[in-house]
């Protein structure tokens, strides 16, 4: 490091701006600087706090240790470009809560780290880049592949860092304008931290990123996420309760996502993972602009944890959508409580999609409070495999949904409820495009108890088949205020109903159906006045 002027030193002590370039970094891209930011760092550090201003160029650079009150400013014209070298980054047991997840093949090295600080911050509008290329092979076909969809990803060359950006157990954290590109897995990772803001981030990398994460949030309190656009290969915005590997039971709560863009073949929100909890959570403002899956709530993910997070008190709203699959909100196996879904809204969707979605739990653990409010859906595609048409949708259901791809069966509905109390769905418009043949009903549900369906206009996917309300094994159910949209076949049919059923029906515009309710409804109806009928 070269040895300060007293004029320089007197200045920054000053201004509380403190230059890399005076502490002797390069900025090629070449030569690494890795040592003369940390530097620069520990002096602004050393000095009560301050800002450590990234000037235009290229730096590369291995690991950065952040501290209290720094502002780590990367300028407009400036970029941090993560080193291939592996002894450049920290070691896997840096930390406790520090994690190398051997069955993804990836290293507990990050290229930023802010370890137990206060009042931290990553800000400008510089770019931060994971340097991806050199850890997996990339060919030209490979980097244009669909956020939509895709078959694979890339094949790792060797080792690989894991989060770029980690922030554990830090108080007033605030990453704002920069550009985070090309992270080799997560890119920014906010674990165990209080009070946190990430706002009008551009985070890109290419779809075939393996775990290409955006933004992480797990056992956090008080996070905010707003104006960010987001194309990642996995998932783009994650909220977890995975205290274990924290070390202590702390829930991610208090969480606000709004304004963002995104698009992923992955999911654009997933919402789950680990043993803790998830609460008092509010989405909304969101267009997901090309995706696998919109929402991806699941409590445990193929029964990796003891018994999965317990999720609740969730809202998310004013969603624009065009995706494979909208939602699952599914509790998952061998999900066991204190897990469990509970008080979920999703209100105000504006979705295009290529398969339906699935909302339920477990006959000893039903998802309770699920309410879908003001959905326009427009349905196309499906599939042509119709085996759960002639055998029925499986459960305990895949936690990754059913899309159809390639010959494999999708839901042959647009919404498949199972396991669940007091399921409520208000003002639902089911709109269907061009669709293949594997489609029976608009609406299904299998031993639900305690179903509202009420306003908007439902009719079944094709012409003469199936049935715009489906219900099997249900109870407690009511449909009030539908309208049976023009070309419905059969509006309501029941199958294998439990004894003493009750159904209520009224105040339906049922005009346009050809069959207002299948004879096995009948007498389980004990209210079907005001319903308007053909009087053909």
């Amino acid at each position: 490091m070269p040895e300060l002027s007293k004029d320089t030193n007197e200045k920054m002590l000053l201004n509380g701006v403190w230059d890399v370039r005076d502490f002797g970094t390069v900025g090629d891209g070449r030569h690494k600087d890795t040592q003369a930011i940390q530097s620069t760092i520990n002096a602004c550090s050393a000095s009560g706090g301050g800002v450590v201003r990234i000037a235009s160029g290229t730096y590369l650079s291995g690991t950065l240790y952040l501290a209290d009150n720094i502002e780590l400013r990367i300028e407009c014209g400036a970029m941090i470009i993560a080193s291939p070298e592996r002894c450049d980054y920290n070691a896997d047991d840096k930390y406790p809560e520090n994690t190398a997840f051997a069955k993804e093949h990836v290293s507990g090295a990050h290229l930023i780290v802010a370890y137990k600080t206060i009042n931290t911050s990553i800000t400008g509008h510089g770019t931060i880049d994971g340097n991806s290329k050199v850890f997996v092979d990339i060919c030209s076909e490979d980097a244009t592949h669909s956020y939509r969809w895709k078959e694979s990803s890339f094949i790792q060359r060797g080792w690989r860092p894991g989060q770029m950006i980690f922030f554990c157990k830090c108080r007033n954290v605030t990453v704002r304008d920069v550009t985070l590109l090309n992270a080799p897995y997560w890119t920014l990772f906010f674990f165990g931290c209080e009070t946190v803001k990430a706002s009008a981030l551009t985070i890109t990398n290419p779809a075939m990123t393996r775990e290409g994460d955006g933004i992480d949030i797990d056992c956090c309190r008080g996070a905010v996420v707003s104006d960010c656009i987001i194309r990642t290969g996995d998932d783009c915005i994650t909220l977890r309760g995975n205290c274990g590997l924290l070390g202590e039971d702390k829930p991610c709560e208090d969480v606000v996502v709004t304004n963002c863009v995104l698009s992923t073949p992955c999911n654009a929100f997933r919402i789950g993972v680990g043993d803790g909890i998830v609460r008092n959570c509010v989405i909304s403002n969101i267009v997901i602009d090309e995706a696998r899956t919109g929402i991806n709530i699941v409590c445990n993910y193929m029964g990796l944890f003891p018994h999965g997070v317990r999720i609740e008190n969730i809202s998310i709203s004013n969603v624009v959508m065009n995706v494979v699959m909208p939602a699952n909100i599914d509790c998952g196996e061998g999900t066991d409580a204190p897990a469990g879904l509970h008080d979920i809204i999703l209100s105000d969707f504006r979705v295009t999609a290529d398969a339906g979605f699935f909302i339920g739990g477990s006959p000893d653990l039903p998802a309770t409070g699920i309410r879908l409010r003001n959905w326009d859906m427009t349905l196309r595609g499906g599939a042509d495999n119709d085996e759960f048409i002639r055998t029925g949708v499986p459960l305990p259901y895949p936690v990754g949904g059913n899309i159809g791809v390639g010959d494999r069966p999708a839901l042959p509905c647009a919404v498949f409820a199972a396991y669940a109390d007091d399921l409520i769905i208000e003002n639902m418009i089911l709109r269907w495009g061009e669709l293949r043949k594997a489609w029976c009903y608009g609406l299904s549900f299998r031993h639900v108890k305690g179903l509202k369906i009420e306003g908007g206009s439902i009719r079944q996917p094709l012409p003469g088949i199936g049935a715009a309300i489906h219900v099997q094994q249900c109870d407690d159910v009511c449909v009030r205020g539908v309208r049976a949209a023009r070309g419905t076949a059969t509006f309501f049919l029941a199958e294998d109903m439990p004894q003493g059923a009750k159904i209520c029906c009224v105040g339906n515009d049922l005009r346009e159906a050809v069959t207002a309710f299948d004879p096995q409804l009948i007498p389980l109806l004990i209210d079907k006045m005001g319903n308007l009928t053909s009087s053909k």
